[in-house]
């Protein structure tokens, strides 16, 4: 799990993180002025977002699990994707915080 919270960070350029046991949490600030707030919840490999405006405004929230991996879009920069059932969550950290989800045609 420490693994999946470092990729994530990273890739999505958190300013720290914070974690107790399997948890963690971390804020992506967009460069204008937007936030999106992440939690997760590593035993029940559940990933939750919520997308805050520049004014303060909540445009979206995501509650997802389980998670059955996570994967660094190196095509994309400030890109995560979350694998969940037949889903593809995409988490943009650029140009602005952004979520994104498909459905995989398999």
């Amino acid at each position: 799990m420490d693994t999946t919270v470092s990729l994530m960070a990273k890739t999505l350029g958190a300013h720290g993180v914070e974690s107790a046991g399997a948890d963690a949490r971390f804020a992506v600030e967009g460069s204008d002025g937007s936030v999106m707030k992440v939690s997760l919840e590593g035993r029940q490999q559940r990933f939750m977002a919520v997308l805050i405006d520049a004014a303060g405004v909540t445009r979206a929230s995501l509650d997802v699990a389980p998670v059955s991996h996570v994967v660094d879009d190196k095509s994309t920069a400030g890109r995560i994707t979350l694998h969940v059932g037949k889903h593809r969550i995409h988490i943009d950290s650029q140009p602005t915080p952004a979520i994104e989800m498909v459905t995989a045609e398999e």
